[in-house]
């Protein structure tokens, strides 16, 4: 296409558009809105938003978090979004307004790239060609303009493959900010062809220059790396350009694998400039990555090397803030490594600065080569007035001043030391040179700097664990040796405002640290997570039998005022989950972190009723627990609503699956939509000798153009095949609408009656559908006020508008997915071309034809042998009274898809469809509607995490995928002792310690059950303690609902005996164990006392009795229903089981008996309190009821209702 001035992006102004049509143009991957000036106000500077809008009326919004903003600028994008059409080679002029809302950020544009030829489909380019721009944004709260160059063409190239975008959504100019959750604004987003030739256009220098694209950052910051410690681009204004910038711990990179030249000699300047500080060391180093083949004659001793060389060290000065002009060394590009048995991974340039003052800038411009390499083929002099600073090191790092060695675990670095290892008892030097890994054993947290832990590290040698001199070495890193750009260094240096403060002195002699003061650091975002560090997999010494989905973060380091290092700790995340701050998320973002596949082969086998063989996907097995506790009469006013989208909660205790917090999902999107054939078709295969042909692949599609027309409506009874809006045959109806962001209230119409359009208006404000296309609503027609006015039964494809906007009501099966299997089988027709109906298949969208009466499609779901068959949507979890097939943007759990279509039988199907098409998601917001909210709550029985606390738990847990093999250094029925012991001995409030007591020789609550579960143990005790002046009725609450009496006087499954019979047909008693203890140990006493505390007697000095077997009988019957809850994370236990002994027990409805029942006074339980079916009608309506809120469930809180 010809060049132009002219902007090509369509909705770029964000001017002319409804508030819809912007954010469908500008999609997003976090909050977005749009901010528009108020048109009453006639003083435009009055408006509030003023300043929010750069130009217009109209801007859009990043609220917060994590993620980009997007446009879609690939093949076939629609004239309305982008005016020409994007092909390689072009050069594109991009600029943009930008508002931050927090200072010091970095705003990046870049591109995405989706290709099926690629190993995945939206893998980033290797040279980091799609980077196009990295401008740190100074000040917060003031517009910034963005401007950079881009040529299209390499960000389109994978494997030296030209692979051009077939599809609008395949090509897409994304913004994000780095690092950081800060929201922003964006206005007047602008780009152009530039044309070629043109003073505005690239020439080959800017392009690519010796072995570097991008010399002079003419495309701002494309090719060069966009990691999160990367420098960014700023105009100069000396140059008239975009220079690069470097700031403290700032560096440059570049993957020049592709341009350099192997064993060639090269010589390169180019031109800094120095402010805000006196002089900063800088150095430039090019690392290898080379893949080794042969270990033996290859140029390292182990599958991978890394290899360096410095073609510069040297100290640049100030120098008054000019520009000067900076010379390498000469140096040699590593060989010829092209004959080397294997081949480099990258070659990456690295520039980066050594102890620069935290208020240093150094700029970078104008990368040139010299000697043959000069494009002009000339030596370049330097100019009278130029000062050329020479290195000052060479590029030779043999010298014996420069030998150390660089300590790996498990890949990363650990630190580095200047002698080799040796063996404590023999001296022997161990091989350091990489050839050698050494599994490691009895390794003491301690630094073996300390005397009194001189050798307490070993390497297992010959069968045996064999100490190691020194023992566990200090944290080190020296940058020379190590490339700053493999770690993440967090700057602690400043002691003015940093406070470090060493922690459990007594056991690690100063060694752990703990960062008590903030900082504001873009390396505080890469902190590892605990469940991203597992390790298994890592290497030989780590072996993949239970595969991690996460790969380990890289370490963080800190550098420390007096100069020494720390690593970072990450095996521990400390939450807090107290009633006054319950986890945000009830922990769902660690379990989804912590999931890990249980089985090598990802399947469990399942025999059906039918004797054949049904394989499901394993729902991966999380780690990690939801450690919400469920709403109960201890927390229930102190429950926060969350509308996290990783909010986990568990709602009851099930069975043998409580440990399963996660679903293998799909979402049936346009990719997801797209694939599904292919992912059906995985265990494809022609007839052969000895093996039949086997083909299990689906045809499923959403269906478009479905419509109304008189074969399905024509407005009479008669007439009516299909559930209308207002009319279902013989029930409630349902229908579907979809938005029309294009109408507004004047053109919006309809010729309903009044109360018809309130009933449809309030369904759909009301709906809790969270598909993103379309919303179904139902209408209850028994109900008066919730129907529809007789007029309108037969009405449909109306319009009406609420407060979203305008809705149509469209076909109740329009998107609807449907499985054309059946049919393309009995219509076969000729594929080449392809016009049947399998055309599709690579598609997932299906139009319905013009030429065919919708009756007939009606008769096709209808026919005998199901021609067509309808995906049936996940049942919401207490009623399905919506349309339940399932519909373009719907989810659905991979197990359920596959038995659904019938694929659960074919193991290689199932894997495709989970590996292309699945998403973990959380169990709880597959299963039930969140539109509501999501309650969290925390324990009365949890406190804040304190790590100022010295005393640490030691605990080892042998084996994460085998539940209850754990093995541990400690005694578990010691320590409940010592912390019992202690807790009682040395408390502030050592009168209530003293009640404490007292209460539990009253209360006593063995260690019968799990006695070495500690905090299971600890648990029962704190009642007492928490209520220690507290009501005693409140106490032998908490203690009914206990799990602990639960288990000790076996009321817990203690069933009523309707329930026995009923479902087992058996005669069996409730368990009168507690309904006894209740009466005889904890209330009454066996005997009636007078007020002096004597024993009382009757007439004929008997003793009176308080109870009998009767009333034994009816407190059993009291006690009757209580189930565990279901185990949750955050506590901890020592054998992983499937219930909850922490918390308080739940009630099943069905196990309880629902009787009347005496009390001991003669009385019945319940006196004075009226029967249900005498109260009057709606008295849930009436002054002092009361509700529980329960966010978007609606499951009982404190009852355990069965799916039944």
């Amino acid at each position: 296409m010809a060049p132009t001035a002219a902007n090509i992006l369509g909705f770029a102004d964000m001017e002319d558009a409804t508030d819809q049509q912007i954010l469908n143009a500008w999609p997003a991957k976090l909050p977005t809105a749009v901010i528009r000036l108020d048109p009453d106000i006639t003083d435009p500077a009055l408006d509030p938003n003023t300043p929010l809008v750069h130009s217009g009326s109209t801007a859009l919004e990043v609220i917060e978090g994590r993620g980009f903003v997007m446009r879609q600028i690939g093949g076939d994008c629609p004239a309305s979004r982008l005016k020409e059409p994007i092909s390689a080679g072009d050069q594109l002029r991009i600029s943009f307004w930008v508002r931050m809302k927090a200072a010091n950020k970095v705003i990046v544009l870049y591109t995405g790239h989706y290709h099926e030829s690629k190993p995945k489909p939206w893998a980033i380019q290797r040279d980091d060609s799609n980077i196009i721009s990295r401008t740190r944004i100074n000040k917060a709260n003031e517009w910034t303009r963005i401007e950079a160059v881009h040529t299209v063409g390499d960000d389109w190239t994978w494997d030296s493959e030209l692979l051009p975008p077939e599809k609008c959504n395949h090509y897409q100019l994304r913004i994000r900010a780095d690092a950081t959750t800060a929201g922003y604004y964006l206005d007047d987003f602008k780009v152009e062809k530039v044309a070629s030739g043109s003073a505005s256009a690239l020439t080959a220098r800017d392009v690519s220059y010796g072995f570097l694209k991008n010399p002079d950052f003419a495309m701002s910051f494309q090719y060069w790396k966009a990691i999160s410690a990367a420098g960014d681009t700023v105009f100069d204004a000396d140059q008239g350009k975009e220079v690069a910038r470097l700031k403290r711990n700032r560096r440059l990179m570049q993957n020049i694998v592709a341009e350099a030249i192997p064993g060639e000699k090269y010589q390169f300047a180019f031109w800094a400039k120095l402010s805000g500080t006196a002089s900063v060391t800088t150095n430039i180093i090019v690392r290898m990555r080379f893949e080794n083949d042969d270990i033996v004659n290859g140029p390292c001793g182990r599958v991978t090397c890394n290899i360096f060389l410095r073609p510069l060290t040297t100290t640049i000065e100030s120098k008054g803030r000019q520009w000067q002009r900076i010379v390498s060394d000469e140096f040699t590009m590593f060989g010829n490594y092209t004959k080397w048995p294997g081949k480099p991974s990258f070659i990456l340039f690295t520039m980066l600065t050594k102890d620069m003052a935290s208020s240093g800038e150094l700029r970078v411009s104008n990368f040139e080569f010299l000697g043959e390499h000069s494009l002009t083929g000339e030596v370049i002099t330097d100019s009278p007035t130029i000062t050329t600073v020479p290195s000052m090191q060479p590029s030779n790092m043999e010298a014996p001043d420069y030998v150390r060695y660089i300590v790996r675990y498990a890949g990363e670095i650990r630190t580095v030391i200047n002698y080799p290892f040796q063996v404590d008892k023999t001296g022997e030097i161990l091989p350091m040179d990489g050839s050698k890994q050494y599994q490691l054993c009895e390794v003491d947290e301690v630094e073996g700097k300390y005397g009194v832990f001189p050798n307490r590290m070993g390497f297992f040698m010959g069968g045996k664990c064999v100490p190691i001199r020194g023992g566990n070495p200090t944290v080190h890193i020296d940058p020379i040796f190590v490339n700053m750009t493999d770690i993440h260094l967090l700057d602690l240096t400043d002691e003015n405002s940093t406070t470090v403060t060493p922690i459990n002195v007594e056991q690690t002699y100063g060694g752990d640290l703990l960062l008590e003061s903030a900082v504001d650091d873009e390396i505080c975002e890469t902190f590892p997570n605990p469940y991203d560090n597992d390790y298994r997999g890592a290497d030989a010494m780590n072996p993949d039998d239970v595969p991690s989905r996460f790969d380990p973060d890289p370490p963080v380091f800190a550098e420390l005022p007096d100069g020494s290092y720390a690593l970072y700790d990450s095996r521990l995340v400390t939450v807090e989950n107290s009633l006054e701050n319950p986890t945000p998320d009830g922990g769902g973002k660690s379990v989804l972190r912590s999931t890990i596949r249980a089985q090598r082969d990802g399947f469990t086998a399942r025999v059906s009723t039918s004797g054949r063989a049904e394989f499901f996907v394993f729902n991966d097995h999380n780690i990690a627990l939801c450690n919400n506790e469920q709403p109960n009469f201890l927390n229930r006013e102190s429950c926060v609503l969350t509308y996290d989208d990783n909010a986990c909660v568990k709602e009851y205790e099930q069975s043998t699956n409580t440990f399963i917090d996660v679903q293998l999902v799909m979402t049936f999107d346009e990719e997801t939509l797209a694939k599904m054939h292919n992912a059906t078709r995985a265990s494809y295969r022609e007839a052969s000798p000895g093996f039949a042909a086997r083909d299990n692949s689906r045809y499923i599609y959403s269906v478009k153009n479905l419509r109304f027309d008189d074969s399905i409506a024509n407005g009479t009874l008669a007439g009516t095949k299909i559930d209308l809006p207002c009319y279902r045959a013989g029930g409630n109806p349902t229908s579907r609408w979809i938005p029309r962001p294009d109408l507004d209230a004047s053109t919006c119409v309809n010729s309903l009656q009044e109360n018809t359009v309130a009933v449809l208006k309030h369904e759909l404000e009301t709906s809790n559908d969270e598909n993103p296309y379309m919303r179904d609503i139902v209408l209850w027609n028994q109900i008066e006020e919730d129907a529809c006015n007789e007029a309108d039964l037969y009405e449909f494809g109306m319009l009406i508008m609420t407060s979203e906007g305008c809705w149509e009501n469209v076909h109740p099966d329009y998107m609807s997915l449907f499985d054309f299997t059946n049919y393309v089988a009995a219509h076969p027709m000729p594929t080449t071309p392809d016009i049947s109906i399998t055309g599709f298949k690579d598609i997932g969208f299906m139009d319905y034809p013009d030429s065919h009466p919708m009756s007939y499609f009606e008769d096709l779901k209808k026919e005998e042998g199901v021609k067509i068959r309808s995906l049936e949507r996940y049942v919401y979890s207490t009623t399905s009274r919506v349309n339940q097939n399932a519909r373009y943007g719907d989810k659905m759990v991979v197990d359920q898809f596959s038995k659904m279509v019938g694929i659960s039988n074919d193991r290689i199907n199932l894997l495709a469809v989970a590996d292309d098409l699945g998403t973990m998601m959380l169990s709880n917001q597959v299963e039930y509607n969140r539109g509501g909210g999501t309650l969290v709550c925390g324990s009365p029985d949890e406190v804040a995490p304190d790590p100022r606390l010295d005393d640490y738990f030691d605990g080892l847990e042998a084996d994460q995928a085998c539940f209850g093999c754990q093995s541990s250094y400690v005694n578990y029925y010691q320590q409940k002792q010592t912390v019992w012991t202690m807790n009682v001995l040395e408390a502030e409030d050592q009168l209530c310690q003293r009640m404490s007591w007292a209460l539990y020789e009253h209360l006593n609550v063995g260690i019968t059950t799990a006695p070495d579960n500690t905090e299971t143990n600890l648990y029962s005790y704190d009642i007492l303690t928490r209520n220690c002046f507290g009501s005693y009725f409140d106490i032998l609450k908490e203690m009914v609902y206990n799990p602990k009496i639960g288990e000790q006087f076996n009321s817990v499954g203690s069933t009523s005996a309707r329930q026995k019979w009923d479902v087992h047909k058996q005669l069996v008693l409730p368990d009168e164990n507690l309904g006894r203890e209740i009466m005889q140990l904890f209330t009454i006493g066996m005997h009636e006392l007078n007020y002096d505390g004597t024993e009382a007697r009757d007439e004929f000095g008997r003793l009176i009795q308080t109870y009998d077997n009767y009333d034994i009988m009816t407190n059993a019957r009291v006690l009757t229903g209580f189930h565990y809850t279901a185990r949750r994370g955050n506590v901890e236990e020592l054998f992983r089981s499937n219930k909850s002994r922490m918390d308080p027990m739940r009630i099943d409805i069905d196990a309880h008996d629902f009787f009347p029942k005496a009390s001991v006074d003669g009385n019945w339980i319940g006196d004075r309190y009226p029967l249900c079916v005498d109260l009057p009608k709606h008295h849930f309506l009436k002054i002092g009821a009361s509700f529980r809120f329960r966010g978007g469930s609606s499951l009982p809180q404190s009852q355990y209702v069965p799916a039944h």
